[in-house]
């Protein structure tokens, strides 16, 4: 298994970015309820526009590299690559992060007084820690340029104190849904090149 990084150069036409909860719901004489039975996934669809055919190589190659299933694509969400915040800078963990926490400590000691905005995306982690979380409520850092936020979902695993937080382009792992690979051919135009994925939290 390999993982495979988005060409950033590459044009689509949209995406569709999504969250896929995996719970159950019981109804029953005495009532409704719904229980969370795993942790909840990343989903993306990207789909290209009609194209040339001499230009479609690199979607091609793209395909084929995912080799159906078998190797993960680190992806992006393009519609937010950075947050809309204005905190930069080199973000860490100020407090270590158990798995589970839904608030996360973060320090950037030159960006007092910034923030991060509901719907901003943040990374933490690599190889099978790695996980992307979003920002629930717009936060402000203090004068020590300390910030805390709530975020969805909640942590898988448990991160140190000064673990690194990533804010430009913070990347899921994607596997695909379906494992056959193809596009059309109309004239000297190449079209259907579509991505329908899934987080893929494999070792």
């Amino acid at each position: 298994m390999s993982v495979i990084s988005f060409p950033a150069t590459l044009k689509i036409r949209s995406l569709t970015w999504s969250q896929i909860r995996l719970d159950s719901a019981f109804t029953s004489a005495f009532g409704s309820q719904g229980v969370e039975i795993a942790a909840p996934l990343w989903g993306a669809a990207l789909e290209a526009d009609p194209m040339n055919e001499i230009s479609s190589g690199a979607w091609q190659a793209l395909l084929m590299q995912l080799r159906g299933q078998t190797n993960q694509l680190s992806l992006w969400n393009i519609a937010r690559p950075a947050p809309l915040g204005t905190m930069r800078g080199t973000m860490t963990l100020n407090i270590a992060a158990a798995q589970g926490d839904t608030t996360l400590s973060i320090i950037a000691a030159t960006q007092a007084a910034t923030t991060l905005k509901a719907g901003d995306l943040l990374g933490l982690g690599s190889g099978t820690t790695q996980q992307v979380v979003m920002v629930m409520a717009d936060a402000t850092a203090n004068g020590s340029g300390v910030i805390s936020v709530t975020i969805e979902p909640p942590l898988r695993n448990g991160h140190l104190i000064a673990a690194a937080v990533t804010w430009d382009k913070p990347t899921v792992l994607f596997r695909r849904k379906q494992s056959q690979a193809s596009w059309d051919y109309q004239t000297v135009f190449a079209s259907g090149f579509t991505l329908d994925l899934v987080e893929d939290v494999r070792s």
